[in-house]
């Protein structure tokens, strides 16, 4: 029955009508729940990486040219980014619920269900979007301030943020897309749409960063309008693409009933505590960092965008993980689940080993891409080395992040992840940097130390298996075939 292409229409949540293409559905479902283990893995899994490999690339570059500006450029987004996240953080409670409730109603052949829960979720990051906006441009000049941000940084950062900030309701839209279709199964449309951006941003950054002809060279304020422009389309034809049902089934913003807001509160509510306090334990190093003076900041940039080049498998595994073991729990296949996830982190880490290798050995080359600036180059090559072998654990850790996201168990992964920072990352820092007079070295060894650490927990808690009972409700399951 699942290879007869069959569409009927389904009630939704605010008295919609959603189409469901029950055919598509099915045939995404069976690829990723009967499909060979590492083979489907690479295969959702790749997308994910090119559009995280040009995304990166772009942010590179965008590094590159801010470096060839001046010190002051290249340091303004490393003050900015980590505010938009505290705020964006909210709206993971929400694509983290995605994950888990459309994966395993996908899983359970509920498509309908997957539909109706899709589109109230989708009102709800509507709204946090918005919110969101707000709240960022009104707390920036407050939180700059605190984080001790340099005056000459302070200026272009607060320029870049309200730049940025116009952008992040269609970034919200964006992000809930990608979720939704690669929890449905379809990895390759969030791709197009993530290489999209990144292209635009790509040719949009040397014009409004040095100027073309009349348009004037801005700088960090030019690479924002760059990021924004790019941003506001890919979530434009995010937002086209749920309301027309290209996924199977059409999402429309629906209003959030109890049943929604409880369940974002069970699942996503972790997620967003910790993306929260993750991101304002980012704005705690970098307060930090800035009391090292620019040199550092710019460093701590430049060095973070390098290593984030290498970690591109991460993302896409991460969310090919989440996937898979969310429809084979929907399927009533643990076992499966659990291959999944040791499959999946043997892969991640032992790629990033071999990456974070060949940076540890060829730091030198990397930084001189990027930057003239020579004690920038000095600072970032010092600090790419001391990362580097922590690195893998890094990947395994995020590969857990996947697993209780696809699972919708994210207690644990969460309270590991705030760990990481607020008791390891940031007391090592304070003491090593300050305390011991270590400068910048400090601040270095206290990421490599609490990133390995963090690994090697998650790999354990990845190994005990506890995540594997459903979150969807019982009736809305299939029947659970045995699975060797």
């Amino acid at each position: 029955m699942d290879n007869i292409l069959v569409s009927y229409i389904y009630p939704g949540p605010s008295g919609e009508l959603l189409v469901l293409d029950e055919g598509k559905l099915s045939e995404l479902r069976r690829e990723v729940v009967e499909g060979r283990v590492v083979g489907t893995l690479v295969r959702l899994a790749l997308p994910i990486v090119a559009a995280r490999l040009l995304s990166s690339i772009q942010e590179s570059v965008d590094a590159a040219f801010l470096g060839r500006v001046g010190t002051q450029d290249l340091a303004a987004p490393a003050a900015v980014w980590p505010l938009i996240w505290f705020f964006m953080g909210i709206n993971f409670a929400v694509t983290t619920t995605t994950v888990a409730v459309v994966s395993q109603y996908i899983g359970a052949r509920k498509y309908g269900e997957a539909g109706e829960a899709a589109s109230r979720l989708f009102g709800l990051s509507i709204l946090l979007g918005l919110a969101s906006m707000a709240a960022v441009v009104l707390s920036a000049p407050l939180v700059f301030r605190l984080q001790s941000i340099p005056p000459g940084v302070y200026d272009l950062s607060l320029a870049y943020l309200y730049i940025e900030s116009v952008g992040i309701p269609l970034t919200f839209t964006l992000f809930f897309f990608i979720m939704l279709s690669s929890s449905t199964g379809d990895t390759r449309t969030p791709f197009k749409l993530s290489a999209l951006a990144s292209i635009l941003n790509l040719v949009l950054d040397p014009v409004l960063i040095f100027g073309l002809g009349p348009i004037p060279g801005m700088g960090v304020v030019g690479a924002g309008l760059a990021t924004t422009i790019s941003r506001v389309i890919a979530g434009g034809l995010a937002l086209h693409l749920l309301l027309t049902g290209y996924l199977g089934y059409r999402v429309t913003p629906g209003k959030p009933n109890t049943d929604t807001l409880r369940t974002v509160l069970r699942i996503g509510g972790p997620v967003a505590v910790q993306q929260i306090l993750v991101s304002s334990g980012f704005l705690a190093m970098m307060s930090i960092v800035a009391r090292l003076g620019d040199v550092v900041m710019a460093s701590y940039n430049l060095g973070l965008a390098i290593i984030q080049l290498i970690q591109t498998a991460i993302w896409g595994f991460n969310a090919a993980t989440a996937t898979m073991i969310g429809q084979a729990l929907g399927a009533g296949l643990p076992g499966r689940a659990r291959q999944v996830a040791r499959a999946s982190a043997a892969i991640v880490g032992g790629s990033l080993a071999v990456g974070a290798l060949i940076l540890y050995t060829q730091a030198h080359w990397a930084v001189a891409v990027f930057t003239s600036l020579e004690e920038v180059a000095r600072e970032s090559i010092v600090m790419i080395r001391i990362l580097s072998p922590a690195v893998p654990f890094l990947g395994v850790f995020f590969i857990a992040q996947g697993v209780a996201r696809g699972s919708g168990h994210t207690g644990f992964m969460s309270m590991l992840g705030i760990a990481r920072l607020w008791l390891l990352r940031i007391p090592l820092a304070y003491h090593l940097a300050l305390a011991a007079g270590l400068g910048s070295i400090g601040v270095w060894i206290s990421m490599a130390a609490s990133n390995a650490i963090a690994g090697l927990i998650a790999l354990a808690w990845i190994l005990a298996g506890s995540w594997t009972k459903p979150v969807i409700k019982k009736e809305g399951m299939a029947a659970s075939p045995t699975y060797s």
